[in-house]
């Protein structure tokens, strides 16, 4: 049941940042990991 409920969590948050920012959640989160990455460098 915990499954169920944490998959409809996440279903949720990817439903906000699209309405939100337009990217689904996995290319949010690749997004930050790049800007991190070219901030890093800096």
């Amino acid at each position: 049941m915990g499954t169920v409920i944490g998959l409809l969590i996440l279903a949720g948050v990817d439903v906000l940042l699209k309405r939100n920012t337009g990217l689904h959640l996995h290319q949010w989160i690749a997004k930050k990991c790049s800007d991190y990455q070219k901030n890093k460098g800096e």
